[in-house]
């Protein structure tokens, strides 16, 4: 008999839940989401519009980062930018739920009730962060290897081995990571260690994206040089903190706490059993995620992004020995309860940052059409666990404007988007729109206004900071402020 939780309606409801903090918002207040979103106003709308082509380039390359601006493609264009982002958003959890559930039924037959404890790791820190592509890659990657792990060791399965390498590495290089480990670590614990070797031929196809990353050079042109931050070991377990990060630290930390819990006791009860290829794929994960830098070809949170990976793959793992007993009955339903929560108050939550981000962008209706704009928004070393998620709300002037802002990322090699109107300068791209430090910003602040080259500008939009506790800039005529916004016009 199915129970409850091993439904496919159950799983579907899951993940369509998952979704409800998107559908009372007009934006999707994940952080970096924000700033692509004006990358794919330029991609979708440069070609014929003098605004956008007087401050931006955009060029398609083949890179492995490509996943949400493909989908951006028919779904900006059918939905326009901003509900297009909304769309994105929602659809990568309802992938990353499914994909979870196939990986899990997969490896045990049926879906344990103990793999809805990772459902809420769908809406984890590199997801609220707004990391798309990455998270995209991820979940694709769960529901490649639940095919791949179902098929015959066929020369049909090598073959698509290449091919879905080729596709997740075109998404994310992450997804492509994550789906060699998951593949390799099936292989290895289905044969004895003396069949290790014979398995070489048939798992080289997994290594194509290496082919085509030497060939095209992927990782030179000045990202290579932005590979930094080695075993910093500190950072590592701060992150790890992170992982479940949203808007309540106590909720936050109490449910990571359980995971943890959780999955000590699935290795340790004989009330469980341990499904050794995932087992072994958790394992894996923890030791690249030790391994890595915390910069990797110009990306951050190289290392630490891979925590919810770890806790998902280690948590699907494990099954209850009793599948359909009160254990299992009580544990499906004690994470149902959870991940309730959590939607709710991520619900709460995202209506919070809407109402704030529209009582800011007011501003925009005194930026000019293709203007440019110098943002600089306050980033505070002492951040609270509910972040403003201010860092890129300048990707939304761009979207509704045609702007250019110096927030937009230009890493050579890796970026479609290249930023023109202040090339030459520092403040022509990410992060020099972050005011960074500890304690008083605002000399730090006044430090930047008067360093920023003003003729490559025509307005200031400071974002973050109380207009009263601010002193008059010469140059600068106030035009619009609110609790936490001011925007200036360059007298120049």
């Amino acid at each position: 008999m199915t129970q409850w939780w091993q439904s496919h309606r159950a799983v579907a409801a899951a993940a369509l839940a998952a979704t409800i903090p998107l559908w009372f918002v007009t934006l999707p207040p994940l952080i970096d989401l924000l700033g692509h979103m004006g990358r794919y106003h330029v991609q979708l709308n440069l070609a014929g519009n003098a605004a956008l082509a007087a401050n931006w380039d955009y060029h398609w390359r083949l890179i492995g980062n490509l996943g949400s601006d493909v989908l951006m493609e028919p779904l900006g264009r059918v939905f326009g930018i901003e509900r297009g982002a909304v769309v994105l958003s929602g659809l990568i959890l309802v992938l990353m739920i499914s994909g979870m559930a196939r990986l899990a039924k997969a490896a045990h037959g049926v879906l344990p009730a103990t793999a809805w404890a990772a459902f809420p790791f769908a809406m984890a820190y590199p997801w609220q962060y707004g990391l798309v592509n990455y998270w995209l890659g991820v979940a694709l990657a769960f529901h490649a290897a639940a095919w791949m792990w179902l098929m015959a060791p066929t020369a049909r399965r090598a073959v698509l081995f290449g091919v879905i390498s080729l596709i997740l590495w075109t998404v994310h290089i992450y997804g492509w990571a994550v789906f060699v480990v998951l593949i390799g670590a099936r292989a290895l614990a289905d044969r004895p260690v003396r069949d290790w070797p014979r398995m070489v031929p048939a798992l080289l196809p997994l290594g194509l994206p290496l082919l085509l990353m030497a060939a095209l050079s992927y990782g030179t042109a000045g990202a290579a040089a932005a590979t930094l931050g080695w075993f910093e070991f500190g950072y590592k377990a701060l992150a790890l903190t992170w992982t479940l990060r949203d808007q309540n630290q106590w909720l936050d930390m109490g449910c990571l706490v359980v995971a943890v819990l959780l999955i000590y006791a699935g290795l340790r009860s004989s009330a469980f059993a341990v499904d050794k290829g995932l087992g072994l794929g958790a394992l894996c994960l923890l030791i690249a995620l030790l391994a890595l830098p915390y910069q990797l070809f110009g990306s951050a949170y190289a290392d630490a992004r891979l925590w919810p990976v770890v806790f998902i793959v280690a948590l699907l793992a494990i099954r209850p020995v009793d599948a359909s007993g009160r254990l299992a009955a009580g544990l499906a339903l004690a994470a149902a309860l959870v991940f309730g929560i959590r939607i709710a108050a991520t619900t709460a939550g995202f209506q919070a940052y809407d109402a704030t981000y529209a009582r800011h962008l007011k501003a925009l209706d005194l930026m000019p059409r293709g203007s440019r704009v110098a943002v600089f928004t306050d980033f505070p070393c002492e951040v609270p666990w509910r972040r403003p998620r201010l860092d890129h709300l300048d990707g939304i002037a761009i979207v509704r404007r045609d702007l250019f802002t110096n927030g937009q990322w230009d890493v050579p090699g890796a970026q479609q988007l290249v930023p023109l109107a202040a090339r030459g300068t520092r403040y022509n791209s990410d992060p020099s729109q972050l005011v960074m430090g500890c304690g008083d910003l605002r000399p730090a602040l006044a430090a930047r206004i008067a360093d920023f080259p003003r003729d490559r500008f025509d307005q200031v939009w400071l974002i973050g900071y109380r207009p009263e506790t601010l002193p008059r800039y010469a140059g600068l005529t106030p035009l619009f402020a609110d609790d936490r916004t001011i925007l200036y016009r360059i007298e120049k």
